[in-house]
């Protein structure tokens, strides 16, 4: 066989690239259909057009250094080699995006990158060896089939009466354009269905030209009151005024007790009895919902007493938490246990910057549940240490979010074995998989029993406050959209937590009033340390106290946002129109009224920090 030319060698690369960008299609639109695909016959198309000639135009990207190579040097083996390494290595990613798309509803993002390179992977996506072996086994394949794919075109390019490359190029070109062109006409007209699809484009950049046609006089002047989308000028200030607080006689340590991924059904004698005992002597909150359906908002809500929106502008500004200012101008001391690093998310960078130094680099243990064991026992050597001087102190479990727990916390079976999110839909059966979790929430309760322990040896349990909560919920496919876990809807499933909060000499009360996780600042600031600035100075909440009804509350995650309130979930992406579902069981809607309603407020309250 003759040597192979630039030319033939560029026509193979361009080939690769196609044939890449069809499987990449193939694979991404699997993510698609594991949610509602549109019925209208625009939105269709629009979305038909755009799987192809988005991977088409990213295949292409990818096939770029090996052409210049090429021009430089045709030497077909070293290019041959790079082009399976290179596709084999964009076809595992377009995978990736797709069990991120399927498990999350969103694509891989920044925060995807910063849980990579913030070394927090291993404790945020737990890989059994089943999986690992699953992983390498799949990589394997994609390897096989592209070099499959390289002896197959080597052959088949040097064939005469071959389909003519350029007519194939004119045809993905034709389908790159149609799509841009459906969606700025879409968005120049305000065709939301067609907008909408752009969520499940990954890194989709559409066009838009709605500025230019109007200023033509070529589209029409069309009101988009009912896409609440806020464009917040100035600076980020927080709080907006200092805070004037007291100093009490008897200062009152603060605990907080989080089990990640605790949603609001699991708190009962049988799953939790600690919990639920305690329950019995506490203010209970029956309507409490989480800032986020992901820890990082969740999180930063409940210390910073902020919504969600407000994150990246604390990050970029490594602006602390206000109780946690103020607890430190107190003179309290710090005990902060969290089986996960606390600096991935970044909360070392935001709501506990002001005590970065006390922050643990890392909980020792070689898995979740020896980590669980160690930071209650960092705990209860901590209360007695500081038995004698005001404390706040944070224990975070991890365990349900995990879907791990000893043998001895394996209570409820049925129960899956093995943890493997592809091998889930909507035929499976929940069962197994929520025995799982209740195990894993059982051996959090048991930890719990041993920190009120200690702390009733201790004599702490009448100067303690003690709250107890999750950061997000956790589903099990309760609302049939293949969801499993959190971050993927704004379910009662992934945002209601149960909130208890023990106050020594307070009597036992239920609250029926819907709060929120921003709700705990204000209620520390102004019942503990009588702070007298309006709640408004430092806190998009209001005491939980105060039984008055609100309209609704914001939950946020890293792709959109929805207010909340007991009846309605009102779903904004950060891209397209608005969703409206009912709260019990999320069944989609077809009209409300709610945001239009409420979209006064909520621009306020996610504009109201910036001056």
């Amino acid at each position: 066989m003759t040597a192979w030319t630039r030319k033939e060698l560029i026509f193979t690369l361009l080939w690769t690239a196609f044939v890449n960008g069809m499987i990449a299609s193939l694979i991404s639109i699997q993510g698609i259909t594991s949610t509602s695909l549109p019925t209208a016959f625009l939105p269709a198309i629009y979305l038909a057009l755009q799987q192809i000639g988005h991977f088409q135009f990213f295949a292409f990207i990818v096939s770029l250094p090996l052409i210049f190579l090429t021009v430089i040097s045709p030497n077909r083996k070293l290019v041959i080699g790079l082009s399976v390494l290179f596709f084999s290595a964009f076809t595992v990613l377009v995978f990736v995006d797709y069990a991120v798309f399927k498990l999350y509803r969103f694509h891989l993002n920044g925060m995807v990158w910063n849980m990579i390179t913030g070394g927090a992977l291993q404790e945020i996506f737990v890989l059994d060896q089943a999986n690992i072996t699953t992983a390498s086994l799949f990589i394997a394949g994609i390897l096989l089939l592209q070099i499959i794919l390289q002896f197959w075109l080597s052959r088949r390019l040097r064939r005469p009466h071959r389909i003519s490359g350029w007519t194939v190029l004119f045809i993905v070109l034709l389908i790159q354009v149609g799509g841009q062109s459906l969606h700025a006409w879409a968005d120049a007209w305000y065709k939301t269905d067609i907008m909408s699809q752009v969520r499940f484009i990954p890194l989709a950049q559409p066009i838009t030209i709605k500025r230019f046609l109007r200023s033509k006089g070529w589209a029409p002047e069309i009101s988009n009151r009912a896409d609440i989308r806020v464009q917040a000028s100035g600076h980020f200030k927080y709080p907006l005024q200092p805070l004037q607080c007291q100093s009490p006689d008897n200062k009152p340590n603060i605990l907080f007790i989080i089990s990640d991924g605790l949603r609001f059904d699991m708190l009962n004698p049988e799953v939790m009895p600690n919990w639920f005992a305690l329950a019995q002597k506490s203010q209970q909150f029956e309507n409490h919902i989480s800032s986020g359906n992901a820890t990082r908002f969740g999180i930063f809500g409940l210390f910073s007493g902020l919504y969600g929106d407000y994150w990246f502008d604390a990050l970029n500004t490594q602006s602390s938490s206000v109780l946690i200012d103020e607890l430190k101008q107190q003179g309290y001391t710090f005990g902060l246990f969290a089986n996960a690093r606390l600096t991935s998310p970044e909360f070392d960078r935001t709501v506990f910057s002001s005590i970065r130094e006390l922050i643990p680099e890392k909980t020792r243990g070689k898995d979740v549940i020896s980590r669980e064991l160690e930071i209650t026992r960092q705990a209860k050597d901590f209360f007695q240490q500081n038995n004698s001087r005001p404390f706040f102190s944070l224990v975070f479990f991890d365990a349900p979010h995990a879907y791990v727990s000893p043998e001895k916390d394996n209570i409820f079976q049925p129960a899956l074995k093995e943890l493997n999110y592809l091998k889930l839909n909507n035929d499976s059966d929940p069962a197994p998989f929520l025995n799982r979790y209740r195990n894993a929430v059982h051996f959090n309760d048991r930890l719990t029993g041993e920190l009120l322990q200690s702390l009733q040896q201790q004599g702490l349990m009448e100067n303690t406050i003690i709250i107890l909560t999750g950061d997000h919920g956790q589903e099990a496919n309760e609302t049939r959209t293949n969801s499993w876990g959190h971050n993927s809807n704004f379910s009662r499933y992934q945002v209601q937590t149960p909130l208890l909060v023990y106050w020594p000499g307070m009597p036992a009360k239920s609250y029926s009033q819907l709060t929120s996780h921003v709700d705990l600042v204000p209620t520390l600031l102004k019942s503990v340390f009588s702070c007298s600035n309006t709640v408004s100075d430092y806190s998009n909440g209001q005491s939980l106290f105060d039984t008055g009804e609100r309209d609704f509350v914001l939950v946020k995650n890293w792709n959109s946002q929805a207010i909340v309130n007991k009846q309605q979930v009102q779903v904004f992406p950060k891209i397209g129109p608005s969703e409206t579902y009912t709260f019990n069981d999320y069944q989609k809607l077809k009209q409300s009224e709610f945001a239009l309603q409420n979209s006064t407020k909520l621009m306020q309250a996610i504009s109201h920090f910036y001056q």
